[in-house]
């Protein structure tokens, strides 16, 4: 088994595949997206943190199952947005363009220090990471660049393993739906309070659903980030 698909067995589950990297297209395809639909009000301004806040539901191991679904995609959404800031910053570092993927960096790194040092990407286990020899008396810049690369490999793989959990405790959540409605029917007392923890629930739902796309979209692009770093370090995927 090559490294690359070891990395695929490690991360994946069946129902949700590493998307192998399509070179047209850019690394990143935009900035991340709420998971909560916007509710224009008087004096709010629309949520675009991409934050998932979980609803009380009136069911402890319900409401706890929610917190981690959201505490869970919160990461997540945090390493996606890790990911592009060292993205962006190689990009501002070597004059790169929004569609240029890892090999076009590696191009522009070899361009400018090349002379001196012999730049490489290697990877190790499941770590990609940018060699530099010799080690010494290396430019700053060239190491912000490695740091950039260790950060990238960090926040792709927490990505990918972030989202495999999630797709199981969504799946879970929604297969359940009907049976949770009722659930949380038979805790409420009162009517008004039935329809208070029934308007959480569906809301929880529809969270965990548009959570469930966006990681997925998260995934591959940190696939397609960890596919082509194995590439250029010269491991199959």
């Amino acid at each position: 088994m090559s490294l690359m698909n070891a990395l695929c067995c490690c991360f994946s589950s069946p129902e949700t595949p590493v998307t192998q990297p399509n070179e047209t297209q850019p690394l990143l395809q935009g900035k991340p997206q709420s998971a909560r639909k916007a509710r224009p009000a008087h004096n709010e301004t629309p949520q675009r943190s991409g934050r998932f806040i979980a609803r009380h539901v009136g069911i402890p191991e319900l409401d706890q199952r929610f917190k981690d679904v959201a505490e869970i995609f919160n990461l997540q959404q945090g390493h996606r947005e890790a990911m592009a800031e060292c993205l962006s910053a190689l990009r501002d570092r070597y004059g790169c363009s929004h569609g240029d993927g890892l090999s076009e960096y590696l191009k522009r790194i070899k361009e400018e220090h090349g002379t001196h040092h012999q730049v490489t990407f290697q990877m190790k286990g499941y770590d990609f990471s940018l060699a530099v020899v010799p080690n010494d008396e290396v430019p700053s810049k060239l190491r912000r660049t490695q740091d950039s690369i260790r950060g990238l490999c960090q926040a792709s793989k927490a990505i990918v393993a972030a989202s495999t959990k999630l797709q199981e405790m969504i799946g879970w959540l929604t297969k359940a739906e009907e049976q949770l409605a009722n659930q949380v029917l038979e805790v409420a007392p009162a009517y008004q309070e039935q329809r208070r923890l029934e308007d959480n629930l569906k809301e929880n739902l529809q969270e965990c659903r548009r959570a469930r796309e966006l990681s997925a979209t998260y995934r591959e692009e940190a696939g397609k980030i960890l596919n082509e770093a194995a590439l250029l370090s010269g491991v199959n995927p």
